[in-house]
């Protein structure tokens, strides 16, 4: 088993297809079988199941992918810290972000970068609160923006900035003086809200508990684009922070009214694995972060 053979496997097991890793890895399909079939008998084990689509991975194929991409970033971060040796920030981080922040602070964060080391390479990937935690548990990802609430213990997680939530709602619903809704007038609304796995409606679900009033939402989506247009057609209402819906709010397309009796908030938090050494790229997104927390339109301080 050797570093190219692993890279090979895992590109195999992203895209399901031995054509399209060839394809990506500019090899030739016999010679990707090749690396294949030599890891699979250096390993003593089967790793793909070949299928009508493509190919498919067994149980073992399935652990070795998500051991070679902790194994890959590591090496990654080492090559980036040897690097860093030369006096540069090099290297690949992966950074997991929740639509709502990633609104308020992607483009920022990666012209930051772009600007001060130009030789560090980003991926962003936009995703759900419970879905990014579990990006940096496996590995697949160095660091993460989160909401507060179910965090893992595995994880460092300290605050960027706090989400004042609001009822955001057609504006045939709101009255041209309204500012403010109480959060009993709320749960009498017809709500569209994300599904479970989304950290917003912990918070609404919490809320609502300790009011004593269920939250039934009439329609489940978690992409914050389908919430929007859901609530433009004035089908229902949802409830998010307002620096998530600038453009919206500032032509008038939609209308916000800031929950009261109580007041409804949230921690953006700053994500990392314990027990993972950042390496140096890791280390400059982080403090960029930090930075720029403290500069985000419509964000309240801690």
């Amino acid at each position: 088993m050797d570093i190219k053979q692993l890279r090979s496997f895992v590109h195999i097991a992203e895209l399901g297809s031995l054509s399209r890793a060839a394809e990506r890895l500019n090899l030739s399909q016999p010679a990707l079988s090749r690396q294949l079939n030599l890891l699979e008998e250096a390993l003593d084990t089967k790793l793909l199941e070949r299928t009508g689509r493509g190919v498919k991975l067994t149980e073992a194929g399935q652990m070795l992918a998500e051991r070679a991409r902790v194994i890959l970033g590591d090496l990654a971060r080492l090559e980036a810290d040897l690097s860093a040796r030369r006096s540069q920030v090099t290297g690949h981080v992966h950074v997991g972000v929740p639509p709502s922040a990633g609104i308020v602070i992607t483009g920022a964060l990666v012209e930051a970068l772009r600007d001060r080391f130009p030789d560090l390479n980003i991926s962003i990937a936009e995703d759900l609160t419970g879905d990014v935690q579990e990006g940096l548990l496996s590995g697949r990802l160095d660091i993460g923006i989160l909401h507060d609430g179910m965090i893992s213990r595995s994880l460092h997680a300290e605050p960027l900035w706090r989400e004042d939530l609001y009822l955001i709602s057609h504006p045939s619903q709101v009255g041209e003086q309204e500012t403010d809704i109480a959060f009993e007038d709320v749960l009498s609304l017809p709500l569209i809200m994300p599904t479970n796995k989304h950290g917003l409606r912990a918070k609404m679900q919490e809320a609502a508990f300790r009011a004593g009033r269920p939250l039934t939402p009439v329609v489940e989506a978690d992409a914050l684009r389908v919430l929007v247009d859901l609530v433009h057609r004035d089908l229902g209402h949802t409830v998010l922070p307002r620096s998530s819906l600038v453009m919206e709010l500032s032509t008038g397309r939609l209308r916000a009214r800031r929950i009261v009796s109580p007041e409804l908030s949230r921690k953006v938090m700053l994500s990392w694995l314990h027990d993972r050494p950042l390496s140096t790229g890791g280390k400059a997104v982080i403090n960029t972060l930090r930075e720029l927390a403290g500069t985000m339109p419509m964000a309240a301080e801690l």
